[in-house]
């Protein structure tokens, strides 16, 4: 119990819950609950870039088979989601269709990830350290790919997309997203420190405005410059602490009041990708960045490993913690994990043609898989319930 105890212990403002949690989870194991009320629903999204567009596929299908969203959306008590997820989250939570979505992720990806020009004082500045005497590594050229202001943007296409900048307390629905803020720029918090924007009644977040959650929990760190959210400071994307945000939701629904047994979690994925980093004892000594910080993919290992890997591996863990706590696997599971898997690694802003459609023809060809129908079958019986 060590390691979920570990885990659990990051979560923001939840230290002391999450080690009461733990503790009657290890006394009694994992039990379906007697006479719970209403069951709590909750939407968890995963980050992963331009992968959203198989996320919103998958909830599409779903409500188009089931109506898992209902009038408004409001059948679903919580939306959660992390960077891209993030997005998806906030979107349905403020209102819009699914539909919709999808129709925003195949339409302006080119928007949300476009190239910025050569940014020529970060450059110079690198150039004058260097004539100065002082080493410098490659990396010390390298600069932000993309950006959020500007024309295009990824707030262009926000602008575009829910007009407005609403509030988060103004939504009819309950969202968070997660994010990092960096903290060195805030007096008050000097830390770096996991962080979560919510809209529960009394949440210091309530008062942020869409904009700048969802510009905050998507600033990919090497994709997109930190973000200055005005009252948390400059913020990075949540993927570094919670790229997959279920667990986190389930915490925050029980500091807000929800009991563990009536919580039902549906977690989906930005699809599984073939990931791997060969090492040989001839190259093992010389893993540095050129290994990790790779932008050339080289299969089985994407592009920008280090990042890739720490999305996979906190992904991974809170899905193994959420399952232990909701029963995955049992009879009775109040937990459900959807993440296909892709033929190939895909790069977080890889917005081409030919891996939208590769998006396309994974989510039909999942649709028709065993794994689809037991989804529809626990959607039927638990989620829907």
């Amino acid at each position: 119990m060590k390691n979920r105890r570990d885990v659990l212990k990051y979560v923001p403002a939840l230290p002391a819950l999450a080690d009461s949690l733990l503790s009657a989870q290890e006394a009694s194991p994992w039990k379906p609950p007697v006479g719970s009320g209403k069951n709590y629903l909750i939407l968890a999204c995963d980050g992963g870039g331009m992968r959203g567009y198989l996320s919103s596929l998958l909830l599409q299908k779903l409500n188009q088979d089931l109506q898992i969203f209902g009038t408004n959306n409001q059948k679903i008590d919580l939306y959660a989601g992390t960077s891209t997820g993030g997005l998806i989250a906030l979107g349905l939570g403020q209102g819009k269709t699914i539909d919709s979505v999808v129709d925003l992720y195949k339409g302006s990806g080119a928007k949300i990830f476009s190239p910025l020009a050569i940014q020529p004082r970060c450059i110079l500045s690198a150039a004058n350290r260097a004539q100065a005497g002082t080493t410098e590594d490659i990396t010390a050229l390298w600069q932000v790919l993309f950006d959020d202001i500007g024309e295009p943007s990824l707030r262009t296409v926000l602008e575009g997309f829910i007009p407005g900048n609403p509030l988060l307390s103004s939504f009819a629905n309950k969202v968070m997203v997660a994010t990092f803020q960096l903290g060195l720029s805030n007096p008050s918090s000097p830390n770096w420190s996991p962080l979560v924007i919510d809209n529960f009644e009394g949440s210091a977040g309530a008062n942020t405005h869409l904009y700048d959650a969802a510009l905050s929990t998507s600033a990919a760190p090497i994709y997109f410059p930190p973000y200055l959210h005005p009252q948390f400071g400059w913020c990075s994307d949540g993927g570094l602490f919670a790229n997959n945000p279920a667990t986190l939701a389930v915490g925050r629904a029980i500091e807000a009041g929800v009991p563990l047994s009536e919580i039902v979690v549906l977690s989906i994925g930005t699809g599984a990708t073939p990931a791997a980093l060969p090492v040989t004892k001839k190259n093992r000594l010389c893993f540095g960045l050129s290994y990790w910080a790779d932008f050339e993919p080289a299969a089985p290992t994407p592009p920008f490993p280090l990042l890739n890997a720490i999305l996979d591996g906190v992904s991974a863990s809170a899905d193994a913690l959420c399952g232990q706590l909701l029963g995955a696997g049992s009879a009775n599971s109040r937990y459900m994990r959807v993440n296909p898997a892709l033929p190939k690694s895909v790069a977080l802003d890889d917005y081409s043609p030919a891996t939208l459609q590769m998006f396309e023809d994974t989510a039909t060809a999942y649709y028709k898989t065993p794994e689809w129908t037991a989804l529809e079958q626990w959607i039927r019986s638990t989620f829907q319930n």
